[in-house]
């Protein structure tokens, strides 16, 4: 059905300045609908689907929309009456059926998978060309759906009917003929359900309840639009070239910024070679500085720098003369003080003795240390006597002390000399030579006495003296100090000079790189600008090709996202379209399914929901200007009526030829099945269209013979599907007597089958009865007296008899213009008689209840019996 509906929105873009290009999508569309159905929006499955169809000749698709009102699947004129169906192989049929339809009532019954689904679905396949619950099963391939599972395959069913010219013609399939014409069960009890959805969904469900959920579907499963994911829309060989070009852009980028860097380079290079000399170029100061090929100023300071000076000795002549002078004092001294030791001599060696002896003191404490005697024995203690001998030789220590220092200082003066001699050797001798002051040396200083100092000979002005070779070579050594002193003074700046020199050299470096990388920068920025076009070639044709495919994407891709707005559109519209001016119908049709109501509980006025977010509103007869919101104040059942109440509003609305019932009992609750089968058989809304239902409910079904009468009920066509026992296949038969109490009563008559006959007339009459009593009520005034009937239990029937007299008397008492009354009184006093101990009373309970050996019934009374019961139905209609 989605398909249709589709179809139908194709034609409002005909109705409408839309673009070429979503004409265009939508022809895709429909063109290929049986691959883009099944895909959604997952990994924009279908957007990807339609970017690659329109992409492969978007200028060759049409944007003309077909019009479908004269499709090959139309008629002129709409059937007014089916006459047959021939069905099977098709679902549940695995051989073919034929079923006679000529009638405006057909009144099928079977139980619960006995086949009536699938007679109901190949009157919608025929009718319309597709079944919708192949489609809400996902069945992208209906023949899957429609075959027989025994035999695998299906023959599309053939219909005929009856034109407004009582032509018998084939019934072709259309959709916008005979959408109407079906009420399925499902429908209804998902309308139901309403309540438990939110605002947004009730629109919604008006469409899942005229069956375009699966368009609700379809529609939803597009997405939004095509982008990069599904369809180049940017170019890739484009983006490509952009990025090459932005290299190129680089490259032209570097150069600027490269000759700008070399003016700002010269300028440092100026500054640089003025910093060196004024009016000094920057190449001048690199040839003065040097290089490795032409040594400048930097390489004759190393070289010059390079050259080790002599070691600066510090001796001079004056200080050697002094250190000789203060040699003789020291060993005059040294002299003098031994000469007084030796004056002292005698005592020195007294001293001696007596410093051993007390050094012995503790060796030998009790004897003298040199005789051995007892020092008890002694006429003096000789280790007191050292004492006090020693005290007066005290002045002798004092004079071995000085003798000492004299020494030591002595030792002190002549160390100079003999450093003064060892520089002289180090410092001065030709190479491979000794220097003749050699034999002086002396490296033990215990030596240093006056034989060495002799041996020098001090003062001596002999050119072989050891003193005048070392005088003289102090003197050389002198100069040549006051020569290198002079010569590390000039040093200092020249390594100052040096120093800044070679950071000069550095900062020339640093500028002659940066030049050179600025310069080879530039050139590689020309060569790879020259080299560009030539090596991109034929990216450069590519893009050029590709501007054409870029253009159509994204034309396609607007047309698209154009297209899903238009049809999201469509479907938000639709809601409203359906049940535009419904109201009043609706209003009427619902009051109609609970006439036994109470008057309040009536509806004055309905608004059903015609955009997202409105809800369903209803107004009480009581007070009609004020409007409940249904779902809070409905029940079940009677949101089930509001549903149906719409459906049957549609139908009536479009004047659809058909009405057709697919099993209405589940999708009608208990306490309304009465009234729902008055609106729809007995009131006048539908006497104009052919009827068909298929019910489950044994009950209903015969109820439903009931209240449509003999005369209707023998102009039906009834047909009854059995279970199936061992043959896989729906077995269809005709009832054997009818269901209708009084038409059976009739035909059992004829038959001679007067128990039969007399039991199907009491039926009628309990019926019947029940139906005069609804009759009565409805027409008698309100000051007449109500029907009042006992019963023996809570839940007994009624006494029937009782009944029957009590409906006599009232209709007789009563002067209400009741219609045909005078035929209802005259029949309930036939049937009543004069008691129920005779006929024709009797014969009804004679002919209900089992009796053995009971006399004959007469045929003239049961014949009176069910010409009365015939009647009284036809009063009753």
């Amino acid at each position: 059905m989605f398909k249709n509906e589709y179809l139908r929105f194709l034609q409002t873009l005909n109705a409408k300045e839309v673009p070429s290009g979503v004409r265009k999508i939508a022809n895709l569309v429909i063109e290929h609908l049986d691959e883009i159905h099944p895909l959604g929006t997952a990994q924009g499955k279908r957007a990807k689907k339609i970017a690659e169809l329109a992409s492969k000749n978007w200028d060759e698709l049409s944007d003309v929309i077909k019009d479908i009102a004269n499709d090959a699947g139309a008629i002129d004129e709409v059937i007014k009456q089916l006459k047959s169906i021939k069905v099977g192989p098709f679902r549940g049929f695995s051989k073919e059926e034929t079923l006679n339809l000529y009638s405006s009532l057909v009144l099928i019954y079977g139980p619960n998978g006995s086949g009536k689904s699938s007679f109901c679905e190949a009157l919608e396949y025929g009718l319309l060309g597709s079944v919708e619950e192949a489609q809400s099963k996902r069945f992208a391939n209906q023949p899957n759906y429609l075959k027989n599972a025994h035999v695998n395959r299906f023959i599309a069913p053939v219909i005929k009917g009856v034109n407004s010219k009582d032509e018998e013609v084939l019934v072709l399939p259309n959709d916008s003929l005979y959408r109407f014409c079906f009420v399925e069960k499902n429908r209804v009890d998902s309308f139901s359900r309403i309540a438990a959805h939110a605002p947004a969904k009730q629109t919604e469900l008006i469409s899942s309840l005229f069956g375009l959920d699966n368009f609700y579907d379809f529609v939803k499963n597009f997405s939004r639009e095509i982008d990069e994911r599904h369809i180049d829309l940017i170019g890739k060989k484009g983006l490509q070239l952009k990025d090459k070009q932005q290299e190129l852009n680089v490259h032209e980028l570097t150069i600027k910024d490269n000759k700008q860097s070399l003016i700002e380079q010269e300028g440092l290079e100026v500054e640089l070679a003025h910093k060196f000399k004024a009016d000094t170029t920057f190449d001048q100061l690199i040839v003065m500085l040097g290089t490795e090929e032409a040594p400048g100023e930097i390489q004759a300071l190393e070289v010059e720098l390079q050259n080790k000076q002599p070691l600066v000795t510090g001796l001079t002549e004056k200080s050697l003369e002094a250190s000789k002078i203060e040699v003789e004092s020291a060993h005059q001294k040294l002299t003098a003080k031994l000469g007084e030791l030796a004056d002292a001599s005698e005592g020195l060696s007294f001293k001696q003795l007596y410093s051993a002896l007390l050094d012995l003191q503790e060796v030998s404490k009790e004897k003298c240390p040199a005789c051995k005697t007892p020092l008890i024995q002694v006429e003096k203690n000789p280790y007191e006597l050292a004492k006090d001998e020693l005290v007066k030789l005290g002045h002798l220590a004092q004079l071995e002390k000085d003798r000492e220092d004299l020494e030591t200082e002595f030792t002190k003066a002549i160390m100079p000399v003999h450093r003064a001699l060892k520089t002289c050797i180090e410092q001065i001798g030709i190479e491979g030579e000794v220097n003749s002051l050699s034999i002086c040396l002396q490296e033990d200083e215990a030596k240093f006495d006056w034989g060495w100092w002799q041996a020098l000979e001090p003062g001596s002005e002999d050119i072989a003296s050891h003193w005048y070779l070392l005088k003289d070579q102090v003197k050389k050594l002198e100069q040549r100090d006051i020569t290198v002193n002079k010569a590390n003074e000039e040093r200092g700046p020249k390594q100052t000079r040096l120093t800044e020199l070679r950071k000069l050299r550095e900062e020339v470096i640093a500028l002659q790189a940066k030049r050179k990388t600025l310069e080879e920068g530039i050139k590689k920025a020309h060569a790879a600008i020259d080299a560009f076009d030539e090596e991109n070639k034929d990216l450069i044709e590519s893009v050029e090709i590709e501007k054409d495919i870029i253009q159509t994407n994204q034309k396609i891709a607007a047309s698209y996202s154009d297209f899903v707005i238009i049809l999201a559109g469509y479907r938000e519209e639709l809601p409203g379209k359906l049940v535009a001016d419904l109201g009043e119908l609706v209003v009427t049709l619902y009051n109609g399914f609970n006439r036994n109501d109470s008057p309040k509980d009536l509806l004055a006025a309905i608004k059903l929901p015609l955009a997202a977010g409105q809800r369903i509103e209803i107004a009480y007869q009581e007070e009609p200007e004020k409007f409940f919101d249904a779902l809070h104040i409905l029940s079940e059942g009677h949101i089930r009526c509001i549903g149906l109440a719409i459906l049957l509003a549609k139908n009536l609305k479009t004047n659809s030829p058909l009405l057709i019932f697919d099993d209405p009992v589940n999708a009608i609750d208990d306490e309304h099945r009465s009234a729902i089968r008055e609106t729809i058989f007995k009131d006048d809304f539908f006497k104009e269209k052919q009827i068909i239902l298929a019910c489950h409910g044994n009950e209903f079904f015969k109820d439903t013979q009931q209240l449509i009468g003999k005369k209707a009920a023998q102009e039906s066509e009834s047909y009854k599907f059995l279970p199936q026992v061992g043959e896989n296949h729906v077995q269809v038969s005709s009832f054997k007597r009818p269901i209708n109490y009084v038409l059976a009563a009739s035909e059992l008559l004829k038959e001679a089958e007067y128990r039969d006959a007399l039991m199907s007339s009491r039926r009628a009459l309990e019926y019947l009865s029940e139906k005069a009593w609804s009759h009565y009520g409805k027409h008698c005034d309100k000051a007449d007296a109500l029907i009042s009937v006992s019963r023996r239990a809570p839940n007994a029937p009624w006494d029937l008899r009782q009944l029957v007299d009590n409906l006599r008397a009232k209709f007789t008492k009563t002067n209400a213009e009741i219609p045909n009354k005078a035929e209802i009184i005259e029949v309930f006093k036939i049937l009543l008689g004069p008691n129920g101990q005779v006929p024709p009373w009797l014969y009804l309970n004679k002919g209900t209840h089992e009796e053995n050996d009971r006399e004959e019934f007469d045929h003239a009374i049961v014949n009176t019996i069910v010409e009365s019961i015939e009647k009284l139905d036809i009063a009753l209609s």
